[in-house]
């Protein structure tokens, strides 16, 4: 099969598996609104409970509202009592002390005026507190019938919505089944086309290869026959001068007997003669007829000169024949020297082309050869890589002194508030965490849907904390360590060293007057949206050298080898400590899901999808006015904890909870190894608020640290793998929910808060387990 057919089957076959993932999405967004109308459907009725329980509330608080007024009119009406009292006496006692004619009057007056008073008032109050209790008794019924009417058509409704939401439960269920069905043929089709890609490309790279062996061995095979033409040629044009000048001489010779003959052909001396000879002829047969002596001597003398002119008549013949042929073969060997002289052209012509061709060829040979024939062109490439990609004037050394872990990152959380982004406590703990175990899990991945500040956060947090930043934005093209880091241009005979690369080599040189070198700065890479193409592809032997440092002392790290040409010594690239990893991962039809080593040397960091929109009144710059103290490695290296200092009764329940996981995990295959285990023992090791409990011996506060900890890894760790596990039949009652039981129970009767998070990854997964979601801290942070 042609290449152009095979590529037109290849096309084909992509658009229908795009058309396919086309539909599928499509598919999946009916799906997705679905279950939002469902979902905003369920919030309808949780409104309408709310606004039934307010209603509710606002009765209870009425009537109490009733009772307290109750109270009050009957307290004041005695206080009231009470002064008139207290007025009546002190009337009383100055009457009695003037007049005590008219205190008699006066007090007669007073009683009247007492007994009027208090009748009034008492109608008054009577009247207006009935009223009062009527309006409220009115308003209580018709509140109570309203609700009551409320309540009926909720009840009415939800039957209905749980009717529908029953049916369109089993609609999408149907749906989920075509579309596994349909996500099944499309991997298959993926798997199948990429097998075709792989060995297309094996076949046309032997192909490409015998093509340029082929046109090697046609080169030498047209220059050595090349070389063999110009030399029979030369040789051929010696033959052709030689024969030339035989020639001109015979024709010389040929001339100078025309000269000789007086100017006269040949041809008419010749017949001359053979007149002369018939003239002869005729007077031997007369001399015959007359036999005298004077005959006879005049027949021999004209005998002799007969014979004598005969013998040179032959004698010219002989040589006009030979003139001929000679003329002939002069003319013969002119028009071979001009067809001699046209070929010798054609291949002069021929010659300066395979020249041209030849010389292109040594060109070309000659740059393939540039690094064996210029050694020196190793050190330029070296230089070129090492070439300081932060300039001396805006890169600064690091200062060692003494920085209080917590203050310090607290500052950083201040520093994003008042930037204008917030993030939850507990996520920006979980990324100084991950970072801190970078010698377990290399790399720290931020996973969530976009625009929740995957990328925002790595940025904030070098930047007010003091870190050299690099963002490096992944494309869907890197099928290789090249792509990331550089490549070798063949065309132009150099290597392009891309700024990660110049940036890393820069991280692992030493700060020196001439170069500023960042060997005791701390500085992260970000590879943003990292699973737009296989981070197997380009990112694999990092992931195994960085792992190689685990147990190395010291500057004793592996290296990256870093091809710069054919033949050349790879440059060889640390991997120093002091360089972190982190990665974004965004959760879209548009990426990659990650495999199992990239997970297993991963700390997945899932971020909550938000419930409340916040505004962002400004956008506040970065500059060197808001940006931290740079941070010495020191001070970074002695926050780590290379060794987990917990006791058997601390550690052993947490352990015990992943040995039940993993029992569970046993009826689907799979089961979590010793390096998950390590890795969440050193995470819990180096959780800031673990440390500063252990630094207090604050038992209560360290226990409830290593649960918040504890937690943060099933979430970062566990989960994870168990991405694809069955959410029906028996790894469902035998696995999955024997999990969930346990996050239910937790560590020591304290629940773990993820078993909204785990329905959801057993609901939206496609009747695949997959967990995308971190809503558990929506919570956490609104009670921070």
């Amino acid at each position: 099969m042609e290449k152009s057919e095979i590529d037109a089957d290849v096309k084909k076959r992509e658009a229908s598996v795009i058309e396919k993932e086309k539909r599928t999405q499509d598919e999946r967004l009916a799906i997705e609104r679905e279950k939002s109308r469902l979902l905003e459907q369920e919030k309808q009725i949780r409104a309408a409970h709310q606004i039934i329980e307010t209603e509710k509330f606002k009765l209870t608080e009425r009537e109490r509202a009733i009772a307290i007024a109750e109270y009050k009119c009957d307290a004041g009406f005695a206080d009231e009592r009470a002064a008139l009292s207290n007025e009546l006496r002190r009337k009383r006692n100055q009457a009695e002390a003037d007049i005590s004619s008219i205190r008699i009057r006066r007090l007669s007056e007073l009683d009247d005026e007492i007994a009027k008073l208090k009748s009034k008032r008492l109608d008054d109050i009577t009247s207006a507190e009935n009223l009062e209790r009527e309006r409220i008794r009115e308003e209580i019924a018709k509140e109570l019938e309203a609700w009551t009417n409320r309540q009926d058509d909720v009840r009415k409704r939800l039957s209905g919505e749980r009717t529908e939401f029953e049916r369109q439960k089993g609609a999408l269920s149907a749906l989920q089944s075509e579309v596994e069905g349909r996500k099944v043929e499309l991997e298959s089709a993926e798997r199948m086309l990429e097998r075709q890609e792989q060995r297309l490309e094996q076949k046309w790279q032997r192909r490409d290869e015998q093509i340029q062996d082929e046109v090697e061995e046609q080169l030498e095979e047209r220059r050595k026959w090349m070389d063999d033409t110009v030399t029979n040629c030369k040789v051929e044009n010696a033959r052709l001068r030689e024969a030339l000048c035989v020639q001109t001489e015979i024709l010389g010779a040929f001339e100078q007997l025309k000269r000789q003959l007086g100017g006269k052909d040949p041809a008419e001396i010749l017949r001359a003669l053979n007149s002369q000879t018939d003239e002869l002829k005729r007077l031997r047969e007369e001399l015959a007829s007359r036999p005298t002596e004077e005959m006879r001597v005049r027949y021999t003398a004209l005998e002799n000169e007969a014979m004598h002119q005969k013998t040179r008549a032959d004698a010219l013949e002989l040589q006009r024949v030979s003139d001929e042929a000679a003329i002939a073969e002069v003319g013969d060997l002119r028009r071979q020297n001009s067809e001699f002289n046209a070929e010798n052209r054609s291949l002069a012509h021929r010659a300066s082309i395979f020249e041209g061709a030849a010389n292109e060829a040594q060109a070309e040979l000659n740059r393939l050869r540039a690094a064996y024939e210029r050694p020196a062109e190793v050190e330029a490439r070296y230089e070129e890589i090492e070439m300081p990609y932060i300039s001396a004037d805006k890169a600064k050394s690091p200062v060692k002194s003494e920085i209080d872990e917590k203050a310090w990152l607290a500052d950083i959380g201040y520093a994003c508030d008042a930037y204008g982004l917030h993030f939850n406590p507990r996520i920006l703990k979980a990324f100084h965490t991950a970072l801190k175990t970078a010698e377990w899990s290399p790399l720290t991945v931020l996973a969530g849907v976009s625009g929740t500040g995957k990328s925002e956060l790595p940025r904030l947090y070098s930047h007010f904390g003091g870190i050299y930043f690099e963002p490096l934005s992944v494309q869907p093209n890197w099928d290789s360590q090249e792509s990331m880091l550089g490549f070798f241009n063949s065309i132009d005979n150099k290597f392009d060293a891309q700024p990660v690369l110049r940036f890393l080599a820069q991280s692992q040189k030493p700060w020196s007057n001439d170069y500023p070198g960042l060997q005791d700065a701390v500085c992260l890479v970000l590879l943003d949206e990292m699973n737009l193409a296989h981070p197997e592809l380009y990112f694999a032997e990092f992931l195994s050298k960085l792992e190689l440092r685990r147990g190395r002392k010291g500057n004793d790290v592996p290296s990256i080898p870093v091809k710069i040409g054919a033949g050349m010594k790879p440059y060889e690239l640390p991997l120093g400590r002091n360089v972190l990893w982190v990665g974004t991962m965004n959760q879209d039809e548009t990426t990659k899901s990650l495999s199992d080593k990239v997970l297993d040397r991963s700390i997945i960091i899932n971020f909550p999808c938000p419930t409340e929109l916040k505004r962002r009144r400004k956008l506040a710059p970065l500059d060197e006015a808001n940006r931290g103290t740079m941070l010495h490695k020191t001070s970074w290296q002695g926050w780590l904890a290379l060794s987990s200092d917990f006791s058997d009764d601390q550690i052993n329940p947490f352990r015990t909870f992943i040995e039940g996981i993993n029992s569970s995990l046993a009826v689907t295959g799979r089961a979590l190894g010793h390096r998950v285990w390590q890795s969440i023992e050193y995470y819990m090791a180096n959780y800031p608020d673990v440390c500063a409990a252990q630094q207090t011996s604050d038992k209560n506060a360290l226990a409830k640290a290593m649960h918040v900890a504890f937690e943060d890894q099933l979430v970062q760790k566990v989960m994870p793998k168990l991405r694809g596990i069955d959410t029906r039949g028996k790894s469902k009652t035998e696995c999955l929910d024997k999990i969930r039981g346990q996050i239910i129970t937790g560590v020591g009767g304290n629940s773990f808060n993820l078993g909204g998070d785990f329905d959801l990854a057993c609901d939206l997964g496609y009747g695949q387990f997959i967990w995308q979601s971190a809503n558990y801290l929506n919570l956490d942070d609104s009670c921070n």
